[in-house]
């Protein structure tokens, strides 16, 4: 069962004002919370380095296994794979 997101970035100033937003709705065949709790401190990445990773992670594969036909993934595909199954195999 797919989980939802809404994800929302702020750009801040040097005032930590924000100057430009986004926000949209995706989902995810991961809960990606239960996978931070996993993967806490076990990087040896700050949290917001951790955070930023796996949430950045997530998207992207996600984005490529529904349009794993796309050209633009072709090459990427089977390195990504290794990759995910390396990734898992140290948490």
């Amino acid at each position: 069962m797919p989980h939802q997101y809404r994800i929302s970035v702020e750009k801040l100033d040097d005032a930590q004002q924000t100057t430009h937003s986004l926000s949209f709705n995706t989902i995810n065949h991961d809960d990606i919370f239960k996978i931070l709790e996993r993967v806490d401190g076990k990087f040896g990445f700050s949290d917001e380095q951790t955070k930023s990773f796996i949430v950045g992670l997530k998207l992207f594969g996600e984005v490529m296994m529904q349009e794993r036909k796309h050209p633009l993934f072709e090459e990427l595909g089977p390195q990504f794979k290794q990759f995910m199954k390396k990734l898992k195999s140290s948490v």
